[in-house]
Parts: structure tokens; sequence; C-alpha cells
């Protein structure tokens, strides 16, 4: 291997010096229309990979976003069902592998739709509110504690309670009745 990479740089610069360079000429010199090809090239080489592994994912695609999941959780189920040494989605990927799909009328253009937010349970307005009233006087941080330590993700399903999601929770349990007005 490292004689044929030697010779092929001192073939290259031989040509080099005789005025020859290597590439396409077309876009070493910006020509719109050879630009124009090789993007189709390179596009339709990978709409040809798209095409021949979409059995593997479009089907949990369409169930996931059917159900009203987030890409962030489509991409998180297919990252965890790929097999050794596949490369990872991300959700710009997906999403433009989706769209391509769509385009080309082999995927269902309501995939693409937005999926509307899901409300927070009010179970955890009602734990909130067992918190509250168990210990008046505890405050925001001893309140995401608590919830922290009873496992209760927040609303945007993380782990750690910080004070302003636990006063907008608290809010939210007033406004509900759950708790008497402060």
């Amino acid at each position: 291997r490292a004689l044929i990479r030697e010779r092929t740089r001192s073939g290259m610069q031989a040509a080099a010096a005789r005025g020859r360079r290597a590439g396409n000429p077309g876009l070493r010199a910006g020509d719109p229309a050879a630009i124009r090809q090789v993007t189709a090239a390179r596009r339709a080489a990978w709409l040809e990979g798209l095409v021949a592994s979409a059995d593997a994912w479009l089907p949990a695609v369409q169930r996931l976003r059917a159900e009203g999941r987030p890409w962030e959780a489509v991409v998180r189920y297919l990252n965890t069902r790929q097999p050794a040494g596949a490369p990872r989605w991300t959700g710009e990927r997906l999403l433009r592998a989706v769209r391509a799909l769509a385009a080309e009328g082999m995927a269902d253009r309501s995939l693409l739709d937005p999926v509307p937010r899901r409300a927070a349970p009010d179970r955890l307005l009602a734990v909130v509110a067992g918190i509250v009233l168990s210990d008046p006087q505890a405050t925001l941080r001893q309140i995401g504690a608590r919830l922290e330590a009873l496992r209760e993700p927040t609303p945007r399903g993380g782990v750690h309670w910080h004070p302003g999601s636990v006063a907008h929770v608290l809010a939210r349990a007033r406004k509900a009745g759950l708790l008497p007005a402060a």
C-alpha cells in the first residue's frame, strides 16, 4: 500500500509538472453544470441507499409518529435497535431521510406534521400538592429533592428539578384547586 501511495503521488506530481491537474476540470473551474451533475449523482446514490434500507426503519417511524411521538423519541427508539457498527440516527438525519422519501412518494407526508405537545399528567400536580400539604414550610429546593427521590420526571422529561420548575408546577396545582391560594 505504501508503494502504491508513493507511486500515485509521484505520478500526480509528474502530471502537475506537465501542467495537468487531477480531478474534475468542471468542478475546479466552478462550472454550474458540472456542479449540478455531481450534486445530482450524489443525491441519487444517497436516495438509492435510503430506499434500500427503508424497510428496516420506516415502519417503526410510521408507527411511532402515528402514536404521537416526537422525533427525539423516534431517534432514541431506532438507535436502540440498530445493529452493531451501523450508523446512528440523529434527529436532523432522520428528518431529512423522511422528507426525501415523502418527496419521492414512498412515505406519507403526514409523518412530517408536528406532533401536539402532551400535557403533563395531573398526577404530577397531585404529587406536588401532597408534598406541600404534608410539609407546608418546605422550600422549592426541598420539594424538588423530594420529587427527585420519588423519581418523578420533570414536565420535559428530565430528572433534576430546578426551583423554577417546582414553582411552575405549584402554580398549576393552585390553579387546579389542589392547593390553597398563596
